[in-house]
This record gives structure tokens, C-alpha cells and sequence, in this order.
């Protein structure tokens, strides 16, 4: 065994070496691993192997110290393993998730199935039939819930000893000594001095009468001047044997606390097929308990016998099953032993839900290969015995309401009542503290609902009512409606538009007057006309003294305090006015003019006038610099399309959002153009004149600026661009003298798919020159510096297929057949 250990230490130290390190350790191996060479991931998957097989800390060290680790080595893993859990509890339960849903640990098959706390339990989803699931299941796979007895709790009076059970010795007094001894495989303690003492099968108590016993040999104070104790130290380990119907049949290694629901927990618990109610303990080939799970976990009064070795817990298969649905508390299927009745299943589903129908359950039943419905009373559970197969389903119950009225509308308290014998309408009204003083007073309905669920209506005066004129007695479920005067009418409102701070719809109050509106609209902008106000009244539709006018207008001024003629201050606004503040011609926001480039003081520039030109700015500006080229200025102006910004979708104003739609239809329609965003630009290049402009300032070519534009002059251009269809697209240094065809020349010549004819220049300045021909002679624009000849592309023309010849030959071959019979009938 020896040599066994050293081979195991050997093979454990090359394993710690390489970076397959990075699994966690078994139980086999760490025995032998020293503590300091292990890494935090690999005491986190041992804590989390260990947590999901249901051991607890003091189990685990006091199995590895059976399995050869040093005292040393466990104090070591003890403090790592509870460094770790009070520093990263997260990412430990994270891990413990991970580990579980992982394959199951080869420990269990390398053991011939015994079960090792580090082996990995792979997660199952509990049972089910039909999509109900078996009671009692759950329990089983539950990772916090291991039925586990703790290794802390004293030594039961009944405990029997056995071979690896640690024994402690304390004698104190006179006499001062402590004995730790394990029971031998013989099954006895060796004192020295004294001998063996065999304690092998019997309890506690009474090995601890035969130790002292034994000791008054060699310590004869004992009893006198000195005291003796005997307790138990370290625990062995037991394998009891879990067979029949489990998830996980096999031979498992438990403390000698272990019970038997600890042995089911380990073993996955009974399978789909397994009972809960009929779980047999075998000890030395005798039964020796039967166990039923429900009395154990519903009651609470159920046995949880403790294991000795070799132990043997049979899982026998079910016997009675019942499917329970609908209303109840926790719908699944039920195992029930003989002579079991509804009533004991109503106990262990925890009873009915509050909608649960009281009346009658109806239970489904295989009678003589047939199914058959019973009809069962709620109150007469305890005397209807179940059987096999019973199906029971709990109705629930309807949204019928009985002794129940409702009151709407303008009361104190609307809701709804309790219906009492003989209630009058008028009683109802005083419960709910009576009308509000808006009720329209005239008409009420009242909707009864008849016999055969049709609604009937009910018309009542609540004037009359109240007076006492008239008495309505209701019935259950009437819902009574009153209604408010303003309910009644179109919502009276007041519209004020236009120059102020705050405009829209205001709600109208008896005696308001313009200034009122204003007042509440926040006050005038600056942008406002204060010398008059325009209101706009609907015309009376009673009124007949002119059918043609649609509304009726009055104006008066008001000064910017809001003060208002003597006479005017009396005009009152009356319902669904509309009150309007023009803003003043005189209010211009100032409006700024870009210029850029080779200027002396380029920047932004407020346009003075409204007429200001090119040159007015240009002057202002300081005149253009020494190494301007002004030929090839160029005016940017945002188009009437212009946004705001991206995330603004309007534009300027309706009508050109009219205009644009209507133009996109038209392009559309045309096939003018796929790209909507090429034709509606935002900003356009204007090609101008400057030249002229500045010999002539105020002429046709000095345009009037608008607010954005901007003025760009470049700065000395010295190149050339030729782009399209030519072979090597390129910039050409400018020479003066050169003409269109030298240039495309330098950029490579045509290709073969130029269109010659219908190529262009753009000129620096935004403009643009196309290319001309009379005859078979072309025109080819002049070519400045900046400029761009562009040399379109010959469309691709696609050859006829042999189809297409064949069906113009026969049309042709038509054509002339027609045309000959049309001349052979002339003649």
C-alpha cells in the first residue's frame, strides 16, 4: 500500500506540473497534494463539486483524512476553502451552476459506483407525466437540500461503534491523560498497558462503561481524586447499497451520521417509476423499516433511520398514482397508499385556491377498460377512496357577481354596493353621499341585466327621484348611470395663436377677457405686433342673418402692458374664440453671410440691407488677397430643402414639402433618378462671375445674398482633373494654350467606351461647359485652371439573342405578306 501512496504522490506532483492543472482535483488524488500548490480556480471547482453532491465542510476533511491527507494538509484546505467562500461567494455559486450542468464525474464509474463527493451530479429535470410533475421528486434534485445529518451535532446515546471510528479518551484529577484511538478492522481500541478492547457493535454508552472499566486497571484514582470521559472523535466512513427504482442505483459512501433520505439524495432519489411511499431498509438480509417519504416531508413525523454499513435501501415500484389539477395549490401527480381518500390528497396538494369551485369535482376513472366520469362533494372528501389512474380536475369558479349594484357618474362615492332585500335606487344615492352639484338632473338609465344575460334599459328622473316623485327598486347586478352637464356638451376651449410665449388651447372660464389669454399664454414675444389683436368667433348655428360668413371678427388694440380701451376692456371671450398676435413687420432677426478663402478678413458678416450683394460683403471683407484666383469663386447656398438638422424630417415650410413630394412622384414615374438625396440637396454650388463683379459692382452678375451663403475664393489653382472614360484618370499640371484634347491625351486618351459627344467640363467656379458639334466636327470646351473634364460612359448594349432575330425575321416575313395581299386586292 505503501508503494501504492508513493506512486500516487509521484503521478499527482507531474499532474500538478503541466497546465492540465486547470481541472479540479478528485478525491482520490488530494489525499496526496500538497494544499499550497493548488490555484483559487481549482479549490473553487472543489468546493463547488463538493457543495452540489450535498457534503458539508467537516465531511469533506473528515473523508480526506480517511483517505491518507495529513492534519497539516486539511488545516491548509480548510483555510483556503473559507477564504475563498467569504471573499467570492458570486463567481463560487456561478461555478457551482457551471459544474452541475457539466457530465457526470467519472469517480463514480472508476469506483464501481461508489460515490465520491467530488464526482460532479449532473442536473436532471424532475419526472413529469402528461406535464405534471411527481410529487415529492423535487426534493431529490434540489442542490440546497441534501438531508444531510451534521457532523457537529453530540453523539447519539445509541450510536454503534465500529471498525474507523475515532475514540477519544480524557482523564483528568489526579491523573491527567488523553487517549486518541481508531477502531481496528478487528474491531477493538489498543491502550498501553492494557490490551484490546473490543467495542466493535456496541453503543456509546456502553463502550464508554467498558473503557472505564478497563482503565481502573492502570489508573486506580479513577472514580476517587480523578474523572474519566469517553466521547467520540472522528467518524468512519460507511457504503450502504441504494438498488431498485432511483435515477442513480449503486453503492455510496456516507458518514456513519448518514440517513436513509441522505442515501436517496445521493442516488438522484426514486426514479419515474419509483415509489416514495415504499422505500425498504434491509440490514443483515432483514427488513428492518419501510419508509414513506410524504409522512417524512408533509407531516413531518416520518423516520429518518440511520445507516450502518452495508446497509440496503430498495425503491420498489409505485402503486397508486392520481393526476390532480385545476384549482388547487400545487397541481401534480400523487402517490396514495390503499385506504387514502381525497381528503388525505387535499392535505398533501395543500389544499384548494380561493377560485377553487366548492360544489362538485369531477373525477375521471378507468372502470372494466372503459373511462368513467364521478361526481365528487367537496364536503364528503374523507369518504371517497382513490384508486390507480384516477384523474381529478378542480374547476374554478365564474365572474358572476350576485347581491351586487354599481353606481356611475357624478355622485360622491361611485362603485360598487351590497344589494340588500327591497333597496331602492334613491338608497343607493344616499350610500354613495348623494349627487354632485353638475348632475345633469333631467335623465338617468339604468342597465339591468334580464334572465337570459340580455341587457334591458332603464330611464329614470333624478330630479323626481330625489324628490320623492318617483322610487326604482333595484335588482342584483344593475349598473345606474348618471352623467354630467359638462359630459353633456363639447368641451368649451380657447385658442390662442401666433406672437406669444406659450401658444395653443387653454380651457375656457365664465368672464374671460383677451388680456386674461395673454396673460395665462405667458405675455407678447418680441417678435409681436402689439398695436392690435385679432378674435375669431364661430358663427351662432342658430343664427340665420347671413349664411355666407364663417366666422366673425373683431380687432382692438392693446399696448404692451396688456392695457386695453375702457370700451374693449368689456369684450368678453365666449367658447371655441380664437385669438390671434401678428408679429411686427419691423422684427428681423440679423441674418449672417459667409466669405472664405483668399479674402483679407474672411469670416461671418451680417447682412446690413436686405438688397446687400456680393460685392457690398466682398468690400467689407477687405478685397480679395494677392494670391486669390477669382475665377474660380463660387457662391454655396442652402437649398429651399435645407433641414435644420438630421434628426429634424420637416423643411422650410409646408409648400415646399409639397412640392418635393410631388416632384419625387414625377421623377419616379420618369425613372429621372434612383437617389432621392442627389436631386434634393441642401447646399448648391453657385458658379459666378466675380471678376465682373467686382469691375462692375451692382450689375446682373452681382447677386443679392441670402442668409447662409457663403462666398468661397480659392486660392491659385495649377491643376487639372480628367475622370471617366479614359485610361489613366489622373491630374494634369495646367498649361496655358492646351486644349481639351491634349488633356485627355496626358490622362491616357479614350477608352473604347467613351461617348465622345457627350463629354463636359466643370469649371472651378461651380459652372459647367458641355462639349458641341456641328456636323461630324466638335466643339470641345475651353479648359481654365481648376477645372474637370468628365468623359461619360457608352451605355451597355445587350445583343439580340437567336429568339429575337427569329421573331423580327417573322415579323418582317408578316409585314411584307400583308403589304403584298394589300397591293394584290388593289389591282
Amino acid at each position: 500500500m505503501r508503494h501504492i501512496a508513493c506512486m500516487l504522490l509521484v503521478t499527482t506532483v507531474l499532474f500538478l506540473s503541466n497546465e492540465t492543472l486547470a481541472q479540479s482535483p478528485s478525491l482520490q488524488n488530494i489525499s496526496s497534494v500538497n494544499v499550497d500548490d493548488l490555484s483559487d480556480e481549482q479549490i473553487k471547482q472543489f468546493i463547488g463539486k463538493a457543495e452540489s453532491s450535498g457534503y458539508s465542510e467537516d465531511q469533506l476533511m473528515m473523508m480526506a483524512k480517511t483517505r491518507g491527507m495529513s492534519e497539516l494538509q486539511i488545516q491548509k484546505l480548510r483555510k483556503r476553502v473559507s477564504d475563498l467562500k467569504s471573499g467570492s461567494n458570486n463567481s463560487q455559486t456561478a461555478n457551482i451552476d457551471r459544474l452541475r450542468d457539466t457530465n457526470q464525474s467519472q469517480g463514480s464509474q472508476e469506483n464501481g459506483g461508489a460515490f465520491d463527493p467530488f464526482d460532479v451530479v449532473k442536473y436532471q429535470k424532475p419526472d413529469s407525466i402528461d406535464g405534471l410533475t411527481i410529487f415529492g421528486q423535487s426534493f431529490f434534485e434540489n442542490s440546497s437540500l441534501s438531508f444531510e445529518t451534521g457532523l457537529n451535532m453530540p453523539t447519539p446515546a445509541n450510536y454503534v461503534i465500529g471498525p474507523g471510528d475515532e475514540v477519544i479518551i480524557d482523564i483528568w484529577g489526579a491523573s491527567e491523560k488523553t487517549y486518541q484511538v481508531v477502531v481496528s478492522p478487528e474491531g477493538a481500541i489498543r491502550i498501553p498497558n492494557l490490551g484490546p478492547i473490543y467495542i466493535t457493535g456496541l453503543t456509546m454508552d456502553k463502550a464508554k462503561v467498558k473503557i472505564i472499566s478497563r482503565l481502573k486497571r492502570i489508573y486506580s484514582t479513577i472514580g476517587r481524586s480523578s474523572n474519566a470521559d469517553v466521547t467520540l472523535g472522528q467518524i468512519r466512513s460507511i457504503n450502504v447499497h441504494v438498488i431498485g427504482q432511483v435515477k442513480k442505483p449503486g453503492t455510496f459512501t456516507l458518514s456513519s451520521f448518514g440517513t436513509a433520505f441522505n442515501a436517496l439524495y445521493s442516488a438522484g432519489g426514486p426514479s419515474k417509476d419509483g415509489s416514495l411511499r415504499q422505500i425498504e431498509v434491509y440490514r443483515a438480509k432483514e427488513l428492518i423499516s419501510t419508509l414513506d417519504a410524504y409522512e417524512f416531508m408533509i407531516r413531518g413525523t416520518g423516520e429518518n433511520i440511520t445507516l450502518q454499513d452495508q446497509d440496503v435501501i430498495i425503491v420498489r415500484p409505485y402503486i397508486s398514482r392520481v393526476k390532480f389539477t385545476g384549482e388547487v395549490k400545487n397541481p401534480a401527480v400523487y402517490e396514495l397508499t390503499k385506504g387514502e381518500t381525497f381528503e388525505d390528497l387535499l392535505f398533501y396538494s395543500g389544499g384548494l385556491t380561493n377560485m377553487a369551485y366548492q360544489g362538485v369535482v369531477s373525477l375521471r376513472r378507468i372502470d372494466k377498460n372503459f373511462k368513467t366520469v364521478r361526481s365528487l362533494e367537496i364536503d364528503k372528501a374523507g369518504e371517497f377512496e382513490l384508486y390507480n389512474g384516477d384523474e381529478i380536475e378542480v374547476g374554478k369558479i365564474t365572474n358572476e357577481f350576485i347581491n351586487r349594484v354599481t353606481i356611475e357618474g357624478p355622485v360622491m362615492n361611485p362603485g360598487e354596493y351590497q344589494l340588500e332585500e327591497g333597496m331602492t335606487l334613491l338608497t343607493l344615492i344616499e350610500l354613495a353621499d348623494g349627487v354632485r352639484g353638475d348632475t345633469f338632473m333631467e335623465r338617468g338609465v339604468i342597465i339591468r341585466q334580464n334572465e337570459d344575460f340580455s341587457l334591458a334599459n332603464i330611464s329614470f328622473n333624478p330630479r323626481k327621484l330625489l324628490n320623492g316623485e318617483e322610487s326604482v327598486v333595484l335588482q342584483s347586478n344593475d349598473v345606474i348611470k348618471l352623467q354630467s352637464i359638462y359630459d353633456l356638451r363639447e368641451r368649451y376651449n380657447l385658442m390662442i395663436e401666433g406672437e406669444v410665449q406659450k401658444p395653443g388651447e387653454f380651457v375656457y372660464v365664465d368672464g374671460m377677457k383677451v388680456k386674461d389669454l395673454i396673460f395665462l399664454a405667458g405675455g407678447f414675444k418680441e417678435s409681436a405686433a402689439k398695436s392690435f389683436v385679432e378674435v375669431a368667433r364661430r358663427i351662432d348655428p342658430d343664427s340665420t342673418t347671413d349664411k355666407n360668413s364663417s366666422a366673425e371678427i373683431f380687432n382692438f388694440p392693446i399696448s404692451e402692458k396688456l392695457d386695453i380701451s375702457e370700451k374693449d376692456s368689456k369684450f368678453e371671450l365666449e367658447p371655441f374664440d380664437l385669438v390671434v398676435i401678428r408679429k411686427s413687420p419691423f422684427y428681423i432677426k440679423q441674418e449672417t453671410v459667409e466669405i472664405e478663402g483668399e479674402v483679407e478678413f474672411p469670416g461671418k458678416y451680417v447682412i446690413e440691407r436686405k438688397d446687400e450683394r456680393i460685392s457690398s460683403i466682398l468690400k467689407r471683407a477687405g478685397g480679395v488677397s494677392d494670391y486669390s484666383y477669382v475665377e474660380g469663386a463660387t457662391l454655396i447656398r442652402k437649398s429651399e430643402y435645407y433641414k435644420k438638422n438630421v434628426s429634424d424630417p420637416g423643411y422650410a415650410n409646408d409648400a415646399i414639402r409639397v412640392r418635393k413630394q410631388d416632384l419625387t412622384e414625377i421623377f419616379k414615374r420618369d425613372t429621372l433618378f434612383t437617389n432621392e438625396a442627389v436631386v434634393f440637396k441642401q447646399e448648391e454650388a453657385i458658379g459666378i462671375q466675380l471678376d465682373k463683379i467686382m469691375a462692375d459692382p451692382g450689375s446682373k452678375y452681382d447677386l443679392i445674398l441670402k442668409k447662409g451663403d457663403i462666398i468661397s475664393i480659392p486660392r491659385q489653382l495649377q491643376t487639372v482633373r480628367v475622370r471617366g472614360s479614359v485610361l489613366y484618370p489622373s491630374n494634369i499640371r495646367f498649361n496655358k494654350g492646351s486644349g481639351f484634347k491634349k488633356y485627355v491625351g496626358l490622362a491616357g486618351g479614350f477608352d473604347q467606351r467613351a461617348k465622345k459627344s457627350k463629354s463636359y467640363v466643370i469649371y472651378a467656379n461651380g459652372s459647367a461647359a458641355q462639349t458641341s458639334s456641328f456636323l461630324w466636327i466638335k466643339n470641345y470646351p475651353k479648359i481654365e485652371p481648376g477645372a474637370e473634364i468628365v468623359i461619360p460612359q457608352k451605355p451597355n448594349k445587350t445583343p439580340m439573342s437567336a429568339q429575337g432575330w427569329i421573331a423580327l425575321s417573322s415579323g418582317v416575313a408578316t409585314l411584307a405578306l400583308v403589304i403584298t395581299q394589300i397591293i394584290n386586292n388593289a389591282k
